[in-house]
């Protein structure tokens, strides 16, 4: 029994010992095995931050050569917009530069008619001549508009004597036809020039009336005018009418009467 007894506990002792160097060993090997997960762990953590690295390292540099091309691109278009504002310059400047020019060439060609026009000065004495000038000019333009209204005037008063010339001519023709016509006839037999009077040797017997206006001839033309004032029977006494005898003349005896307007037959 005792044997029994050994013999199995040499064998539980046989079987700790191998389980336990079984356990030993499986426990090696998994520390061992758990050792080298850490590790690959660490090299692929390590490998993840690196790659990490790089893609921020890249989106970084991505980034800023995105700012670096954004930068240039404005760069760019600053320095286009400041050539075409250069350009722009330059064109305004050539343009002004040939106005230049050109002014320059018209001071030169105003300078050498200058000289043309006024050889007996000098050049800096051009601007008081030419003010004289403008002066002169003015006097002259305003001389010239006076003599414009005064010919203005001048014609329409031609004009408006020229109605009356032909109006006054009418008269006469119209006086001279009632002379041709006139069949009544008498002389002036006296005169008194500071009266304004006149006596004729014709009276009611001729067929005068206190209405009757008579005209003074001498030479077939007209002398003066004459209203009846008194009437006898071979004699009246007429008074010479205002204006109508012209300024220089005079009536005088012999002068021959007749009717101002012929009477109807």
């Amino acid at each position: 029994m005792k044997s029994l007894f050994y013999i199995l506990s040499v064998l539980a002792i046989g079987a700790a010992g191998y389980f336990g160097w079984t356990a030993r060993e499986n426990y090696g090997q998994q520390l061992e095995d758990r050792n080298g997960l850490i590790t690959q762990n660490d090299k692929l953590s390590k490998s993840i931050r690196d790659e990490e690295d790089k893609r921020s390292e890249v989106a970084e540099a991505r980034t800023t050569a995105l700012d670096e091309e954004a930068e240039k691109k404005a760069a760019l278009e600053s320095a286009s917009a400041k050539e075409k504002e250069i350009r722009r310059t330059l064109a305004e400047y050539q343009s002004q530069l040939e106005e230049a020019v050109a002014a320059e060439k018209v001071v030169d060609n105003g300078i050498v008619k200058i000289k043309e026009l006024f050889p007996d000065i000098e050049l800096e004495e051009v601007a008081g001549r030419l003010q004289q000038m403008e002066e002169q000019e003015k006097k002259l333009n305003a001389e010239l508009e006076d003599l414009e209204l005064f010919k203005t005037k001048l014609t329409e008063e031609i004009a408006k004597n020229g109605s009356e010339i032909v109006r006054v001519e009418g008269k006469v023709a119209e006086s001279m036809d009632n002379i041709r016509g006139n069949t009544f006839q008498a002389s002036v037999t006296a005169v008194d020039n500071r009266w304004d009077f006149v006596i004729i040797g014709a009276g009611e017997k001729s067929g005068l009336t206190p209405e009757t206006k008579l005209l003074v001839v001498r030479g077939g033309k007209l002398i003066g005018k004459l209203s009846i004032h008194q009437l006898e029977a071979n004699r009246a006494v007429a008074d010479i009418d205002p204006g109508s005898v012209k300024v220089g003349s005079s009536l005088r005896p012999g002068d021959q009467v007749i009717l101002e307007k012929v009477r109807a037959n």
